[in-house]
């Protein structure tokens, strides 16, 4: 029976419009997440890096539009008292400036800043236990492989929502889980 849903942040709740390749060149991160990468720099090469992907965050953060079909279904799973929850690279900071701009609300919030990203399973991991539900009482909503592989590392339902469909589409999807 489902009672949570999992949400991936840019992409899946939000269009967010980043140039990750500008990025990358940038920080100088050439093939590696660019997480994994900024986690192993010297603290001050780090403390720099991270201040100049909060500003790209900042930037795309500041532009991004709620991704079509997202109320009907926030507000279908609210309806059915169905937990909601975010796991995002994002940084907190990010998450709440959308939060507070769209008048959203979820359960709980996984971030970057929690110490651990995905592709790892573990963020899935945190948002199961702050919400009390089991895995196989859950579903992982995201738009990446990055999002594919973590919902596949810790072994949790995982919808794709592809770049131009509704978010709303995935309710008959969803209704399948909780009966």
């Amino acid at each position: 029976m489902l009672r949570a849903v999992i949400f991936d942040l840019d992409g899946t709740l939000f269009d967010s419009h980043y140039d990750w390749k500008l990025i990358r060149k940038k920080l100088g991160v050439k093939d590696a997440p660019i997480l994994s990468y900024l986690n192993n720099l010297t603290k001050e090469k780090k403390k720099k890096s991270y201040k100049l992907l909060e500003t790209f965050e900042q930037t795309a953060t500041e532009g991004a539009v709620l991704r079509v079909g997202i109320k009907k279904l926030i507000s279908y799973l609210g309806k059915k008292n169905i937990k909601k929850a975010i796991v995002t690279n994002n940084s907190r900071k990010s998450v709440f400036y959308l939060m507070k701009k769209w008048n959203l609300t979820f359960d709980t919030i996984v971030t970057r800043d929690d110490g651990v990203w995905k592709p790892s399973g573990k963020p899935l991991k945190i948002a199961l236990k702050k919400l009390n539900v089991k895995m196989e009482d859950a579903v992982y909503i995201g738009n990446s492989d990055m999002d594919r592989k973590a919902a596949e590392e810790l072994g949790i339902k995982f919808f794709m929502l592809r770049e131009g469909k509704s978010a709303a589409e995935l309710i008959p999807i969803i209704e399948k889980f909780i009966l």
